[in-house]
């Protein structure tokens, strides 16, 4: 019989298909109960329309967020509340999270000893069916292109390829190789940390354990780099630097990271001439400083968000920046969650976003001190903390999906939490 936490509060979304999941849901491979360790899919942006990270560029994760669902369920009913489910990847980090919509949702196992496994939702995340064919793949990033294409980023052990296609024509869902990585140890990118697809077809992903990437022109072939950075147009020997997260917007990419000895950056479309894949970074951080970056969220090119960790000073950081050249560090707002009053130090992990409400995750310092959910409803520029402490200390939190009725499902190991009507 599948897990149902705190029964009488199950969140409205679900109720409607309740009756069927009691009774489909009970050949469900049964969820573990505990887990947890980044790095999803996700100013006011008062033309932002659409859910988290579904912006005009094309189809892109909110940290693996997906798009914002609409409103099928006719909206909130009550006042918005918590409660507690059961997520898939106990014993692991949930490192991905797609929703397709309101009911229908996927997540990816991709770190530690036991992190294996795709996971599928019918019912707003209330149950969570194994994919059997997904037990040996490592699943770090899923989103769905523009293209209406679902596609998944990581390593398939068995097959060995860092980047797939999900075959959903069938009754279970299988993988689709799209790139096998070279034999050759200074470019081959084995793990993908995160992908980005572009509306016209092109393709970018990043290593998870190096700073080697691979690009696929629009209908091309995967090739390897060494460096994503625009110096590489000039000299092919140019230096790398670590991208944690990879964005798409208006058929171009966007990117943050850092390592956590050097201030953070957010890497930027390059402007040269020949310039496809290739970022120009920003400083952000003064050069005495040492951040990392590992989120962000694009509404358009002069208005983004990136959050990530401040690692000199141990509390979460954020920089925005709304309406100005992002090419000019000296226009990047950095904002302290102490100014609303937030005091805990940690680091997000990461952020989903509606038109003016971004919703952040992350884990506290140290570790031990649990997790957090922080809420803006003014663009990033003021925060509250929502974390849901009524049911005792909430380990540390990696994904969060934020639906556009005010809704959200967060996910860490093998802790989920609910915010719906109640």
């Amino acid at each position: 019989m599948p897990h149902f936490a705190h029964l009488p509060n199950l969140p409205h979304l679900a109720l409607a298909v309740l009756g069927l999941t009691l009774c489909a849901a009970c050949d469900l491979a049964p969820t573990e109960d505990e887990g947890g360790q980044v790095g999803t899919d996700d100013g006011a942006p008062a033309t932002t329309s659409g859910g988290d990270e579904s912006t005009s560029g094309g189809a892109d994760d909110g940290d693996d967020s997906g798009s914002s669902g609409g409103t099928d369920t006719g909206g909130p009913t009550g006042p918005l509340a918590w409660s507690e489910g059961v997520g898939p990847c106990g014993g692991s980090q949930t490192n991905a999270m797609w929703f397709d919509d309101r009911m229908t949702g996927f997540i990816g196992c991709g770190e530690n000893a036991v992190g294996e496994g795709l996971y599928t939702t019918v019912d707003g995340g209330i149950t969570w069916d194994d994919n059997v064919k997904f037990k040996e793949v490592r699943v770090m990033d899923i989103r769905r292109g523009a293209d209406g294409v679902l596609y998944g980023a990581g390593i398939h052990q068995l097959d060995d390829y860092p980047i797939w296609s999900f075959d959903e024509s069938g009754g279970a869902l299988d993988a689709q190789g799209l790139y096998t990585a070279s034999n050759n140890a200074f470019l081959a990118v084995n793990q993908a940390e995160n992908a980005a697809v572009t509306a016209d077809g092109q393709m970018l992903i990043d290593s998870l354990t190096g700073t080697t990437a691979a690009y696929m022109a629009a209908g091309g072939e995967f090739e390897e780099l060494a460096s994503l950075g625009e110096a590489l147009l000039e000299d092919p020997e140019a230096g790398s630097f670590q991208v944690r997260r990879i964005k798409d917007f208006d058929n171009q990419f966007y990117a943050v990271g850092s390592l956590i000895n050097d201030p953070a950056r957010v890497h930027l479309p390059s402007k040269l001439k020949g310039a496809t894949y290739h970022f120009q970074s920003v400083l952000l951080q003064p050069d005495t400083r040492d951040g990392e970056l590992v989120d962000m969220h694009v509404w358009d090119d002069q208005h983004m968000i990136v959050a990530g960790y401040d690692q000199s000073e141990r509390f979460p950081l954020i920089y925005l920046i709304d309406g100005a050249d992002p090419y000019d560090s000296a226009n990047w707002q950095h904002i302290e969650l102490l100014d609303s009053g937030i005091e805990f130090e940690g680091g997000i992990r990461g952020l989903s976003v509606v038109g003016d409400t971004i919703v952040a995750v992350g884990d506290k310092v140290p570790t031990s001190a649990g997790g957090f959910v922080v809420r803006s409803e003014d663009g990033g520029v003021t925060w509250e903390d929502i974390t849901p402490t009524e049911f005792g200390k909430v380990s540390p939190l990696y994904r969060v999906k934020l639906f556009d009725d005010g809704e959200m499902v967060v996910v860490g190991g093998g802790e989920m939490f609910f915010y719906t009507a109640q």
